[in-house]
């Protein structure tokens, strides 16, 4: 179950977002998602030399300018970015804003701040998370999975 930490960056996300020591971060990814003209989430990879922590509050993005990312954030600014760090989730929430002239800064990206709106943390003693999108779970996996099981056959289930 996840739990709100307010409109802040915890300590650990800061530093792994502050953009120093990018070399020791190469192969950490982040998903950002907006939403679609059609009313779909749109994932997005990005790595830590497109994401920048501007402080606790706010981030900034250097996204393809034409990407459907990009014009997903033009629409509407909404975003959440997902990332696993020190065995738990957290889910970035954010409403992001284009930078007016960013492209000739940016080699051609597009810039965009993001004031962060919420940040979730989440966590359970019985299943650390191990790396993006990947768990392991770490006390009584049997109780565990019999519980997925319960809960999957219920959804099955449901008219």
């Amino acid at each position: 179950m996840s739990r709100s930490l307010g409109n802040q960056l915890p300590p650990p996300l800061l530093a792994l977002l502050d953009g120093q020591n990018l070399g020791d971060k190469t192969n950490f990814a982040l998903l950002l998602n907006t939403v679609d003209a059609g009313g779909h989430p749109h994932p997005a990879m990005l790595s830590v030399g497109e994401v920048l922590a501007r402080g606790p509050s706010a981030l900034r993005l250097a996204l393809y300018p034409n990407s459907s990312t990009s014009k997903n954030l033009r629409r509407d600014g909404g975003l959440s970015i997902a990332l696993a760090h020190g065995g738990l989730a957290y889910y970035v929430k954010a409403t992001a804003r284009e930078i007016d002239g960013a492209a000739e800064r940016l080699a051609g990206q597009a810039g965009f701040e993001a004031p962060i709106d919420e940040v979730l943390e989440d966590g359970d003693p019985s299943a650390q998370v191990t790396s993006g999108f990947t768990l392991s779970l770490t006390r009584q996996p049997a109780d565990t999975v019999a519980e997925w099981q319960q809960r999957i056959g219920a959804l099955a289930a449901l008219p």
